[in-house]
């Protein structure tokens, strides 16, 4: 992940620079655009016009967007990431995403031009071209159960599932939470979603695939679920190469025991929602408990004490009427390490401090109680948070949750009852 590419300043530049150059009617980066538009659908215009829509509506969102811009992390914590200047810039925005993994991709295959970076090059608008072509393509179709006992694997009762959110990154900080998660010997692996900039297929298979290849556990059980980064690039590489490399029949499953149920339900592919007809699945699954004590996993949050966009998104909508059947739910999409008290009558905790660094402290929680949040720097004096996952053991009836940091020491512990 190079640091122009996730500079908010310098990516600003980079997309201004790039529209004027599109704007020149003469310029050759035009005609070379027009032999590129095979396979787009749907789609008016010529490329270039469509091109520049798209970063003009980017220009103004970055120009608008300061939610998740911070301060500078320090020069010991850039001791540990030297590949950030600042805290990374990761928007919620699908084609500035997509554009994300344009130029990093960019940069990264053309060794020694970060420096000297000429946004009028036509090979990197034609980079920028074929990444931005998803946003005409549309979603890879979503995989629906025929039967309501569909995607249940019977499990046994004594797991060990090591969960970890928003660590598709391909970093070293990745690298060193997987050695961690390996040498916790989990039965499970469940990543909770967020392949970064846009969970394309290059980016599937080198910061997300390769890295489990190369540090984590052999022979064990994986799943994944999907996310709204994954979705940037319209999920294709999530639906068509992680879930068969992984054996998983659809983006939600349930792991369910004699005394545990573990629901991974897809809250992506409908952004901070739930994609039916999933709702009437997860109900059968509820309803057809049995005494077993249910676990929810997502990507996106249910509730945040520090951030308020969760409220009134449809994926509380759709789950309100069976949180009475939840017991437990662990979560992403923020970049935090946060264990909630009992709020709505579950168990909430947020994982989402995978591999993206975060600023710390989080300061004054606001609405839901919080029991423990890691807010420890990485380097003394620093100002971002340490990376982690994590474990949570099934034992009989009882649920421990160790929260693991990637130098393996154990951040919270607790018996969840």
């Amino acid at each position: 992940m190079h640091s122009k590419t996730v500079d908010r300043e310098a990516l600003l530049d980079v997309l201004g620079k790039t529209l004027a150059v599109l704007e020149e009617p003469s310029h050759e980066i035009r005609a070379r655009l027009a032999g590129l538009g095979a396979g787009v659908e749907d789609a008016a215009g010529s490329e270039a016009a469509m091109m520049a829509g798209v970063l003009e509506d980017s220009v103004e969102y970055l120009r608008r967007d300061t939610h998740l811009v911070t301060g500078p992390m320090g020069a010991e914590a850039l001791a540990r990431i030297p590949s950030f200047q600042n805290e990374p810039y990761i928007p919620s925005h699908r084609a500035l995403s997509l554009l994300q993994s344009a130029l990093d991709e960019y940069l990264e295959t053309h060794v020694g031009v970060e420096e000297v970076f000429d946004p009028s090059d036509p090979g990197w608008v034609e980079v920028a071209w074929e990444k931005l072509k998803a946003l005409f393509r549309g979603k890879h179709p979503f995989i629906r159960h025929q039967q309501l006992t569909d995607f249940v694997e019977a499990v046994g009762d004594d797991l060990r599932i090591a969960l970890v959110a928003d660590w598709g990154t391909g970093t070293e900080h990745a690298e060193r939470v997987m050695q961690q998660i390996a040498a916790a010997n989990p039965t499970h692996v469940i990543h909770l979603g967020d392949v970064y900039y846009s969970g394309t297929e290059r980016e599937v298979r080198t910061r997300f695939l390769d890295v489990i290849d190369r540090f984590g556990p052999a022979g064990r059980v994986y799943r994944a679920l999907n996310s709204n980064h994954e979705m940037y690039s319209g999920g294709y590489a999530y639906f068509d190469v992680t879930l068969p490399r992984f054996n998983q029949a659809a983006s939600y499953f349930n792991l369910r025991s004699d005394r545990w149920q573990i629901i991974g339900l897809d809250s992506g592919h409908e952004d901070h929602g739930l994609r039916d007809p999933q709702t009437e699945w997860l109900r059968a699954q509820v309803d057809t408990a049995g005494g077993r004590r249910t676990i929810l996993l997502t990507h996106h949050q249910l509730f945040s004490a520090y951030d308020d966009r969760p409220k009134g998104k449809k994926l509380g909508k759709k789950v309100a009427p069976l949180l009475p059947g939840i017991f437990a739910w662990f979560w992403g999409h923020e970049h935090r390490c946060i264990v909630y008290g009992r709020h709505l009558g579950i168990h909430g905790r947020c994982i989402g401090h995978g591999a993206i660094p975060f600023t710390v402290p989080f300061g004054v929680p606001q609405e839901v109680p919080v029991l423990a949040a890691d807010e420890r720097p990485a380097t003394p004096g620093g100002s971002t948070g340490i990376h982690g996952f994590a474990l949570l053991s099934l034992a009989g009836d009882i649920a421990t949750v160790q929260f693991i940091d990637e130098a393996g020491i154990v951040f919270h512990a607790e018996q969840l009852a």
